[in-house]
């Protein structure tokens, strides 16, 4: 197929996502035109009969789930499809390039993105888009999350691999607090940034060894912190004008470093905040002493677990600090994929292999698993066996959602483990994402080393200065110069880089 017949099959479903953003449920449906007719509609393959197949594939190894050769996902992946899969993992972080250099390159890799732009084009993995027509449940599946098949598309749109999608909630970064401790002292959750400091300070009489508020990631954590205040600090498509925005320079932005400033200042946040890291960020959170925190959303059912005496957290709501609403990162989806590779002798086998986890019937087994087997029925309800009794259990034991086990999972089944509390925090963190992802376009190779160095200067230059302003080593009265300097490294060139590239996936799909 060439570029503009690829382009026909990619427009409907990209450009609905570049023109009106990402959408809080995840997908818009969208009615293709132009595109040809598949060979076969989505479910229709008899994949029980076809031939049998051994597929090799390369995967990550997971020390909390250590792949085992005889998972139940795999023997229901051959129930359905009569395929085999021989999983092999890697060894080290250069496995990938040390499998594709050997010239024995297994069938099917786990991939992040970066890597399918990497070795895609040096000809090392299949280009999906050719092969639509033999995976109409890949290609239904995109047509409904057109925000994943942005994410995917090369600059020239091949696609390289395929997103896996349905685990992206447990990406979110949300705020929770200590609600004990909040009826202890009949005290209300923050709705504003100004709330949160009042908050913050009468906890602070109250627990004067304690920080009210803390978080762990850094001057990375501004990332989280700028949908509050309407922005995400670096580069991204501006949902009000569909345009590459530079955070940082926005009026928001300046707000958000004021406040911290504060809450520095009066030691409401922690002094070392710059160098906390994931074991004394608990410890505080298990001490009494800290009381609001915005983390991985996961940690709030991790933490409540080892909290004793009563102390309990839950889901908050982002407060307010700029702007007309308060948002959390658009987050909700993986960046994690699957590549064919170019040379493998089962082509057949592996686009089948795709078309099944990517089905409906697909994301049902390799979620949920077989009835009598994984799960019961109960009151209508699907309820797995007593032997499994959290998400990491499904893994461990079955294979239930690891890499490549599944194209799109059903979190559904993940979540029915968790208890009330973390099901709300996961429903309720949905309704408040930023309409945007904090993502920029792919490049091209040109582009991408015309402003590598640039970019990094620029960086360098950001993460540091923004700190010396939230200590106070830097007064905020520089803060017009400190934009100044941005400008004078390059960001406006780093900005109409990648404003290129957004008008050339728009114009390529049209």
């Amino acid at each position: 197929m060439n570029r503009k017949k690829r382009f026909s099959l990619l427009g409907a479903i990209l450009i609905a996502s570049m023109l009106a953003g990402c959408s809080n449920n995840g997908g818009t449906n969208v009615t293709e035109t132009g595109t040809d007719t598949p060979s076969a509609s989505p479910e229709s393959t008899e994949n029980a009969s076809a031939p049998e197949v051994t597929l090799r594939l390369l995967t990550d190894f997971k020390d909390i789930y250590p792949p085992k050769p005889d998972w139940a996902i795999w023997k229901w992946v051959k129930e359905e499809t009569n395929i085999t899969i021989d999983q092999e993992t890697w060894t080290g972080p250069e496995s990938l390039a040390l499998s594709i250099a050997s010239g024995d390159m297994p069938d099917l890799f786990t991939v992040f993105p970066g890597d399918a732009q990497k070795y895609g084009p040096q000809g090392a993995f299949l280009d999906l888009s050719e092969h639509m027509d033999k995976m109409p449940n890949v290609k239904k599946f995109l047509d409904s999350k057109p925000e994943v098949a942005q994410r995917m598309t090369s600059p020239d749109g091949e696609m390289y691999h395929v997103l896996n999608d349905g685990l992206g909630a447990g990406n979110l970064m949300v705020w929770f607090y200590r609600d004990d401790v909040f009826a202890k002292h009949n005290l209300q959750p923050p709705t504003t940034w100004d709330e949160l400091y009042e908050t913050s300070k009468k906890l602070k009489e109250l627990y004067p060894d304690s920080y009210p508020f803390t978080f762990r990631h850094g001057v990375g954590t501004l990332a989280a912190f700028g949908p509050q205040f309407g922005v995400y600090p670096y580069m991204y498509e501006a949902p009000d004008t569909g345009k590459i925005k530079y955070g940082v320079t926005d009026p928001g932005f300046k707000v958000m470093v004021e406040y911290l400033n504060k809450f520095y200042q009066e030691k409401l946040i922690p002094q070392d905040w710059l160098s906390m890291d994931y074991k004394a960020w608990t410890q505080q959170v298990a001490t009494d002493k800290t009381f609001m925190t915005i983390q991985y959303i996961g940690q709030i059912e991790i933490m409540n677990s080892q909290l004793q005496n009563g102390a309990h957290l839950k889901f908050m709501a982002p407060p307010l600090g700029y702007g007309d609403k308060a948002y959390i990162q658009k987050a909700d989806y993986e960046n994690y994929g699957i590549a064919v590779s170019s040379k493998t002798k089962n082509l057949d086998a592996t686009l089948r292999f795709l078309d099944f986890i990517y089905s409906d019937k697909g994301k049902d087994i390799l979620s949920w698993g077989k009835e009598g087997e994984t799960y019961t029925i109960e009151d209508g309800k699907r309820k797995f066996l007593p032997q499994y009794k959290e998400p990491n259990d499904l893994r461990k034991e079955l294979g239930i959602m690891t890499s490549t086990a599944y194209g799109v999972a059903d979190f559904e089944a993940s979540l029915s483990l968790s208890n009330e509390n973390e099901q709300n925090s996961f429903k309720e963190a949905m309704k408040y994402q930023f309409p945007t992802m904090n993502l920029t376009p792919v490049l091209t190779d040109e582009e991408r080393s015309g402003i590598t160095a640039i970019e990094e200067q620029l960086n360098k230059y950001y993460e540091s200065s923004v700190a010396k302003f939230i200590i106070g080593e830097t007064p905020l009265s520089q803060w017009d110069a400190f934009l100044d300097e941005l400008d004078k490294i390059g960001a406006q060139k780093i900005i109409d880089t990648y404003q290129v590239a957004l008008d050339r996936l728009k114009n390529n799909i049209k």
